[in-house]
């Protein structure tokens, strides 16, 4: 029998729960797209050296997306098998365990600012942009990992619109404060490109208020106990966590060593880079309210037994995740040129540009089906699985990017190409797997620890 509240899986379904999160990640887009525009029009050392920064910052903080992950599976298959009792007791066991990672990531990234990431940088002033941003940057460990947790039971749960309110209100105030902070809008002092640091530490800070006020308001019963999960159980987070926390460092730490790689090759190449990385958050736009909707219904399918489903709704994740795509990027192969103006005025800086939105394009394309066939393998928990497809993948761009950039530097757009390589390679990585998984024996199943 299924439980009270199983999953539905028709296309609006899906769309109710993928929507918010996609239209969290426009927000985000539309902060990281407001944060370029002022931080060019102060300089391109600003745009440069932040961007670095941000990129480091990602990096470390992949270690909470990897455990927030972790928790949104494990919620979700609790909510599968309809213990909601247990899916909050996750959640405030998640909450601990994230404000212990936002304090280590915030001591790890103190050292590191110390000279080390700085001594990486060959230009002086993108270095000296890159330390105090990434100082000042750093403060947001701590409420970012916790916003993840609170986002994980959120999505495990399918209740997704606060993600929606939750970005709207950082990305309002990410917004307004760059525009005073480093612009110096509304007759404020303007800081520069410090100020972008503090526009999304605040927004940040905000955003996990109001994701906690949100909380307590629809699940008031997260307060009626204080029972945390018990050490087997953590146990079975910990096993589940460790290969997504590894995987997702291990490729936003590779994406980060391209940009200082490319910034050995140029200044012109790094600022298109850069841009670069905006257009592709877009593409993200679709793909991560698809996939984080994969991971929570593969998981709760397997929760409620309906492996049957599981095939059906993933053919539907796929044309939705096709489509969307399709509506956000299909600029970047129809009209590059006129995408690329908006930042460059120089000839030299809208062919390096216009080329390397066609190859981006090819890329997400492969990226629409690569990114869910992966999702899945997650959401099955074979997360270990999922870290070695991603290993191989990694090795195999890092290993193109530097003989591009540093071996034998080409044009930016032929350094792009590496994308193609990483999203093919996660792709068959992924459906050599998924083609001999035996779907009928995935009752419940999950990396044994979570078994009860």
């Amino acid at each position: 029998m299924m439980p009270a509240q199983s999953l539905r899986i028709g296309y609006r379904d899906l769309l109710r729960m993928a929507l918010p999160i996609s239209a969290g990640t426009a927000l985000q887009f539309l902060v990281l797209l407001t944060d370029n525009f002022f931080l060019a029009r102060h300089s391109e050392s600003a745009i440069n050296g932040a961007g670095n920064a941000g990129l480091v910052y990602m990096t470390l903080e992949m270690l909470a997306v990897g455990s927030a992950a972790a928790i949104q599976i494990i919620i979700a298959r609790r909510v599968g098998e309809n213990d909601h009792a247990e899916a909050r007791r996750t959640l405030r066991t998640g909450i601990l365990i994230h404000l212990g990672i936002g304090i280590a990531l915030l001591g790890i990234g103190s050292l590191l600012n110390l000279g080390l990431l700085g001594s990486t940088i060959q230009n002086e002033e993108i270095r000296a942009v890159f330390e105090p941003y990434f100082g000042i940057r750093l403060l947001g460990f701590i409420p970012f990992s916790i916003l993840l947790v609170l986002n994980a039971f959120y999505t495990g749960t399918t209740k997704t619109w606060p993600i929606l309110l939750v970005a709207a209100a950082t990305g309002g105030l990410n917004i307004i404060l760059d525009a005073a902070w480093v612009d110096g809008w509304w007759g404020v002092e303007p800081i520069g490109a410090l100020g972008a640091a503090w526009a999304s530490v605040s927004a940040e800070t905000l955003g996990c208020l109001v994701s906690f006020i949100i909380l307590f308001r629809i699940s008031p019963d997260i307060l009626h106990s204080k029972t945390l999960l018990n050490r087997i159980k953590m146990k079975a987070w910990w096993e589940l966590a460790y290969p997504l926390m590894g995987q997702f460092l291990i490729t936003i730490a590779t994406w980060t060593a391209f940009f200082f790689f490319v910034e050995k090759v140029g200044s012109l190449e790094l600022k298109v880079s850069h841009i670069t990385r905006n257009f592709f958050m877009l593409a993200f736009i679709a793909a991560q309210g698809i996939q984080q909707t994969t991971r929570t219904y593969v998981s709760g399918l397997i929760g409620e037994n309906r492996i049957a489903d599981i095939k059906i709704t993933l053919r539907r994740l796929t044309i939705l995740n096709a489509c969307g795509m399709l509506i956000l990027c299909h600029g970047y192969l129809l009209y590059p040129k006129q995408l690329a103006s908006a930042f460059f005025d120089d000839a030299a800086g809208l062919e390096a540009m216009e080329k390397t939105l066609l190859v981006v394009f090819v890329g997400v394309t492969i990226y629409t089906f690569s990114g869910i066939m992966l999702s899945t393998i997650q959401g099955i928990g074979k997360t270990r699985r999922a870290f070695r497809i991603e290993f191989i993948s990694v090795t195999a761009y890092i290993f193109v990017a530097a003989a591009l950039t540093l071996i034998w530097p080409q044009p930016i757009w032929i350094i792009w190409l590496v994308e193609w390589v990483y999203f093919s390679c996660i792709g068959i990585g992924s459906w050599l797997y998924l083609r001999r998984l035996n779907w009928t024996g995935l009752d419940g199943a999950i990396d044994e620890p979570l078994v009860q």
